[in-house]
Formats: C-alpha cells, sequence, structure tokens
C-alpha cells in the first residue's frame, strides 16, 4: 500500500503536476492522521471496556464482603449489647441488701462485664485496591469516599477497644482478683470445667463495694464508646452495601 501511494508522489512530480502533488500529499497526512485517530479512539475504548469489566469485578467483591462483614458486626454489635446489658444489672444491685444480691447469679453477670470480642472485618479487597492502586478504576466519587471513611472508622474502633479491654484487663480483672473468687467468675467462661472455688463465696459481696461501683461504671462507658464506633461502621457498611447492589 505504501509503494503504491509513493509511486503516484513520484508520477505527479515527473509530470510536473507540483500543485496536484501538494494536494495529494495534504490528503495523505489527513488520511494517515485519520487512521492514527481512530486507532486511538479504539484503544481508548477497548482500555474503557477492560475498566469497566474490573470495576464490576471489584463491585462485586466489595459487596460480598461488605455483606459478610455486616453479618459478622451485627453479631458483635448484639454480643456488646448483651454485656451492657449485664453491666445495667449489676449497677442497680450494686448496694441492694444482700439477700436481694444472693436471688442472682452475680458470679455469671461479672463475667458478662469482662467478656469482650473484637471485630475483625475482611478488608482483603479495600486492602488490594490501595496496596494496587486500583482505587481509580472505582468511577462513583461517592463509594471512594466511603472506603476512606471506613479505614477512618476502623482507626477509632480499634482505640476503642484497646481502651476498653485496657480498663477491664488493667483495672477491673485486678480489682476482682484481688477482691472476689476469679475461679468462681471464670466457671462461666472458659475455666467452666474447673468448678466453682472451694472457699467460701465472696463475690455477693462486692456489691456493697463503692470501688466495684467505679470499676462497673467505667465497663459502662467503655462498652458504651465500643458500640458507637460499631455502628457507625454499621452505617458505612449500609451505604456501601446499597451502591455496590447488583442491578437486575
Amino acid at each position: 500500500m505504501i509503494r503504491f501511494f509513493r509511486h503516484i508522489r513520484q508520477n505527479l512530480l515527473t509530470q510536473g503536476r507540483f500543485t496536484r502533488y501538494m494536494t495529494y500529499a495534504i490528503g495523505e497526512i489527513l488520511l494517515v492522521v485519520i487512521g492514527i485517530l481512530i486507532a486511538l479512539q479504539l484503544n481508548t475504548w477497548n482500555e474503557s471496556r477492560i475498566n469497566k469489566k474490573k470495576e464490576a469485578a471489584i463491585i462485586s467483591d466489595l459487596h460480598q464482603e461488605f455483606q459478610k462483614n455486616k453479618d459478622k458486626l451485627d453479631t458483635t454489635i448484639a454480643y456488646h449489647q448483651t454485656i451492657l446489658g449485664a453491666i445495667g444489672e449489676v449497677m442497680r444491685l450494686i448496694g441492694e441488701p444482700e439477700e436481694i444480691v444472693l436471688e442472682h447469679n452475680t458470679d455469671s453477670l461479672i463475667y458478662l462485664t469482662i467478656d469482650h470480642m473484637d471485630y475483625s472485618p475482611s478488608q482483603s479487597v479495600i486492602s488490594e485496591l490501595i496496596s494496587a492502586g486500583k482505587l481509580n478504576l472505582i468511577s462513583s466519587d461517592s463509594l471512594r469516599m466511603l472506603i476512606f471513611e471506613w479505614g477512618s472508622a476502623m482507626e477509632e474502633k480499634v482505640e476503642a477497644y484497646e481502651t476498653m479491654d485496657e480498663m477491664s484487663q488493667n483495672l477491673t480483672v485486678p480489682y476482682l482478683t484481688k477482691n472476689g473468687s476469679m475461679k468462681d467468675i471464670d466457671q462461666y467462661g472458659l475455666g467452666k470445667g474447673n468448678g466453682p472455688s472451694k472457699f467460701e463465696p465472696r463475690n455477693h459481696k462486692l456489691f456493697q463495694d463503692l470501688e466495684f461501683e467505679n470499676h462497673m461504671d467505667n465497663q459502662v462507658w467503655g462498652v458504651t464508646n465500643y458500640l458507637l464506633k460499631l455502628e457507625r461502621l454499621g452505617s458505612i457498611i449500609e451505604d456501601v452495601l446499597a451502591q455496590t447492589k447488583p442491578t437486575a
């Protein structure tokens, strides 16, 4: 084809038709430019089509991951609401006469107040998006912002859990170890196979101690603060699921 065009140009120059040669040369250049533009357009279209497929796969993966995270979060929230309820029951019994306190299973209630569960969602899809620099494949600005917000909310969640766990392990548990029977408490958890303490029951006496009330008040704050962070994560999850919901 190139040899054909070259032959035409040579004939025009040989015949002294310079004007026609220039017109033809310009037309040839335009054809080359148009060909390049068409090739670029086809390449852009093909690249866009590939990116759309990648985006669709990412959206699907995000939806599946966040659906699993939602189920796990719902379980974690329900569990800590149960803990908060147990702490509330303990707080209501503090200061009550001993005979009223003994009507309740105080060991079980105390165990619940310190038995926390951390929320550890799957983040493999988001981690891959960030580490591989694929966030730009998501065309939705609001969805990208939700992913960044998720990272911030997760940091707050981690801080809230560490604060709650630190108060429990470094303040409440040492207090219970010194003033009560941990064996009686632990029989409602991992230590249930060991049975109750052989010493005289004493945990019901904690309910007459102001320091015990202070520890339980700290537990209320810690669990409530943790639940607030979990609820923020729940709100983000709902928004992500709404924006990644498969279309019919």
